[in-house]
């Protein structure tokens, strides 16, 4: 009994300080920033697209903070998955039954469609919705596909992740250029002044990197379960 009265006394005050901090936040609750992205984001970034102004110029730090989340997962999935007999090929869980025709097929046409709309978004993503974290995911997706097309296909997970980790550095090194040229960290590089679409080239720059470490993360995630599968 008197525990059933401790976890009601804990619900109801956690159900008192979440509606405290709700109405503070509704009393403290402005439009300043959007206004600011708004009337400021393309003059000070060179993209039009607002999300990725705000996270590869804006806000940096917390989009290389993720990078580097999802670099310690792929590092945690490799030691869970891990096995003591060294195997080079991932092959396909349901690898014992034959894959149809039909569906290898269709793959096979699907693929070079998906890689190329996942460098489209990876590109253009300070013009359009996307960018490197959408187009890589698009892009690992369709190298996955690739997996029920040939189920012996080789995969070296050491060099992918090794890759990934060089990329990440080259991510950080990029992003601490302005540190030479505005005085701050994790910022474009170019001068405030600078043309939009001269900006831009930091921003196609930094996708093209986090759009390739990401398919690198997923892919080397997925075949890591792959593995794990057998």
């Amino acid at each position: 009994m008197s525990r059933k009265i401790i976890l009601l006394t804990l619900l109801g005050t956690l159900f008192v300080v979440f509606t405290m901090s709700m109405i503070e936040l509704e009393t403290l609750y402005n439009d300043y920033g959007k206004l600011y992205f708004l009337e400021n984001g393309f003059a000070d970034t060179g993209s039009r697209n607002l999300v990725t102004a705000i996270l590869l110029d804006y806000r940096l730090f917390d989009s290389l903070f993720e990078a580097g989340i999802l670099l310690i997962a792929v590092s945690g999935v490799i030691w869970i998955s891990k096995h003591d007999i060294e195997e080079k090929n991932a092959q396909f869980m349901i690898d014992k039954y034959k894959t149809p025709d039909l569906f290898v097929t269709f793959s096979r046409l699907v693929y070079p469609l998906m890689l190329t709309f996942g460098f489209y978004v990876i590109i253009n993503g300070h013009l359009s919705p996307g960018g490197g974290f959408q187009g890589g995911a698009i892009v690992a997706t369709a190298i996955l596909i690739l997996y029920y097309i040939d189920a012996d296909k080789e995969t070296n997970i050491g060099l992918i992740v090794t890759v990934e980790k060089i990329i990440y550095l080259l991510i950080i090194v990029l992003a601490s250029l302005s540190i030479f040229t505005r005085g701050t960290f994790f910022t474009n590089f170019f001068a405030l002044d600078a043309s939009p679409d001269t900006k831009a080239i930091y921003l196609v720059l930094l996708n093209v990197l986090i759009g390739f470490k990401v398919a690198l993360g997923l892919w080397t995630i997925f075949t890591a379960f792959l593995k794990e599968g057998r």
